[in-house]
């Protein structure tokens, strides 16, 4: 990958101090952070095993057809398709001059994924992307453009929780531990909300919050167009729905009795897992969350529940390897910059 260095931010009011920016606590994740995410997978990983029958995982996994792998394929990738479409109406809504073509977005949100999927942390190919990009707003504003991605990242994250929410909704009163699932739903769903209300106001909001909050909020560009924000983040709903169609179509090649409200609970509060940062892309955690919440839920079995969780997370992966390909065929590059005399 062929990535010119962006040039530098010229300093503003905003901009955070050093000592802001670079605290104890973010040396010591920064230093130590990858033994806490090795941990938690580690963890869920050895409880996979402590509860799952090998001989189970490999006969669930025997009866799925490759019909429905192909059709679950095709919908994951069109997920990413309309989050290329996102992408591009959040750089117009805070002020992008240029956006990529459709085309250019789409490649680069492949080639995001596979980075996102293959690396560690989950976050590699959002920073690319933005790098990328920078040139759609004046100046290079490489500030701007990683922000825009840090905003669809948040978009995403409410997505998640709002169709979590609705999915309780209409199975709440089937599950045994309700109260606590409606507590853990309406917490995250209220907490994306606050935050994406937020990212408008970040700039006029930075006087009166804490400093650490203040220097992230000093930094985030202003909505420009109200409109495409707004777009944005229905969109945002849509692939989050896509993704949970995904999960359904491969949970009842498993178990035929689940319905679509059962997926619409089930795969969107295990993949809210994959945003915490207690484990290696939520490998371990998220299929420990999604085996407990299928057998509330559905009575399905420890090995039935894995297999369901294994093949969502495959068509991810194999979805993200096509970026890689997109990768090798057509390298991302920004033109040189002209030489200085």
């Amino acid at each position: 990958m062929d990535v010119e260095p962006a040039p530098a931010a010229p300093a503003s009011s905003t901009q955070a101090p050093p000592a802001a920016l670079d605290s104890p606590s973010r040396r010591w994740w920064r230093r130590w952070g990858w033994l806490l995410r090795w941990a938690g997978t580690g963890l869920g990983v050895a409880y996979l095993f402590a509860v799952v029958k090998l001989d189970s995982l490999s006969g669930a996994l025997a009866r799925t057809s490759v019909t429905t792998v192909a059709l679950a394929l095709a919908v994951i990738s069109s997920s990413l398709v309309v989050g290329a479409v996102r992408w591009r109406a959040l750089m117009t809504a805070y002020g992008a001059v240029a956006p990529p073509p459709l085309w250019t977005a789409v490649r680069l949100y492949f080639v995001a994924a596979f980075y996102n999927t293959y690396l560690p942390g989950a976050v590699a190919g959002d920073v690319v992307r933005g790098v990328v990009v920078r040139d759609s707003f004046r100046g290079g504003g490489t500030t701007e453009a990683i922000a825009v991605v840090f905003v669809e990242r948040v978009l995403g994250l409410l997505g998640v929780f709002t169709l979590a929410a609705v999915g309780l909704l209409l199975v709440g009163p089937r599950l045994a531990a309700t109260s606590s699932l409606w507590w853990l739903s309406a917490a995250g769903a209220a907490g994306a909300v606050v935050a994406v209300l937020m990212l408008p106001l970040g700039r006029r909001l930075a006087p009166f919050l804490p400093r650490r909050l203040a220097a992230i909020a000093g930094r985030l560009p202003v909505v420009s167009h109200r409109r495409y924000f707004t777009a944005a983040a229905l969109l945002s709903l849509v692939t989050q729905l896509m993704t949970t169609v995904t999960g359904w179509l491969l949970l009842r090649e498993v178990h035929p009795a689940a319905t679509f409200a059962d997926a619409l609970f089930v795969v969107p509060l295990s993949a809210a897992t994959g945003f915490l940062p207690i484990s290696v892309a939520g490998l371990g955690p998220r299929e420990a969350v999604f085996i407990n919440l299928c057998g509330q839920l559905l009575g399905m079995s420890a090995s039935d529940a894995l297999a369901a969780s294994l093949l969502i997370w495959a068509t991810n992966l194999m979805t993200a390897l096509a970026g890689g390909i997109i990768q090798l065929v057509r390298p991302l590059s920004q033109p040189a910059a002209p030489a200085q005399p």
